[in-house]
């Protein structure tokens, strides 16, 4: 059945695959511009709010950080009408926790430019949850990747080093993450949208993958020329929780490495 979106960030990483995939499925889809967000005041529909601020260099951004995750939330929830409100936020917040669940007691400090991000996504998702919005909600997003010619993410631009002949990692060879195919997460996100029985549900692979691990899969195909710098501590957050998704959607996210190689495989990225 056709349904109304509104993709907030429809020209993001995120935000852009997703406003392809809607329209693929026949929605009918609004994407207002960056100046357009705050003079709406209208009904949007099922609002899947993408905007966010991916830098590593929280300080640097704090303030935009601060608007993206908080204030455009806030006033947008104040002045509009809505059928659902999905607001996408972070699996790094898990990072140092025991448990990965989406139930899990977040432990901050307002001192630390770390926590300062994870506190601007967890007073996002906060705002969006006590809106009183009955189908607002929230997806935790992991590291997504992709490996399309356009794309600019760790795994595409590790690829186009290696195609060099050398390629470089500042993160420790150590150093795990939870990366999930970008396909995976988007296919999912409208059912969240549109079906969620849960406030909150983590989007992930569900499975850590080490930069040395990346880094055979690299040399594997290209016969790229590794460097590891292993300046960085090591990063060994624990698996992500994907027990929710799984149960409620059917949800089986493909391997990140099994992606890599058939797309590398193809050819179909320069």
């Amino acid at each position: 059945m056709m349904a109304q979106f509104t993709v907030f960030g429809s020209t993001g990483f995120i935000g852009r695959r997703l406003t392809e995939h809607l329209v693929g499925l026949g929605h009918d889809v609004f994407t207002p511009k960056k100046d357009e967000f705050l003079g709406i005041d209208q009904n949007l529909g099922h609002v899947m709010y993408c905007v966010g601020v991916t830098s590593s260099d929280f300080f640097a951004q704090r303030f935009n950080i601060g608007r993206a995750h908080v204030t455009l939330v806030g006033e947008l929830l104040e002045k509009n009408q809505f059928e659902s409100f999905l607001y996408l936020s972070s699996a790094r917040l898990y990072e140092g926790l025991e448990s990965t669940h989406e139930e899990a007691v977040f432990n901050v400090s307002t001192e630390s430019v770390n926590d300062f991000y994870n506190l601007s996504k967890l007073f996002g998702e906060s705002l969006v949850l006590n809106s009183g919005l009955l189908s607002a909600r929230v997806a935790r997003v992991s590291y997504a990747v992709n490996l399309d010619p356009s794309s600019n993410n760790f795994f595409a631009d590790k690829y186009r080093e290696s195609v060099s002949g050398d390629v470089c990692f500042t993160a420790n060879r150590n150093s795990i993450k939870d990366y999930v195919v970008l396909d995976d997460v988007i296919s999912v996100l409208p059912k969240i949208a549109l079906e969620g029985k849960h406030p909150v549900y983590n989007v992930a692979s569900g499975e850590n993958v080490s930069i040395n691990e990346i880094a055979k899969v690299l040399q594997e195909l290209t016969n790229c020329k590794v460097a590891f710098l292993d300046t960085d501590p090591v990063r060994s957050p624990r698996a992500i929780d994907i027990s929710r998704i799984q149960n409620e959607f059917g949800y089986r996210p493909q391997s990140v490495l099994d992606y890599a190689k058939t797309v590398i495989a193809s050819g179909n990225i320069q």
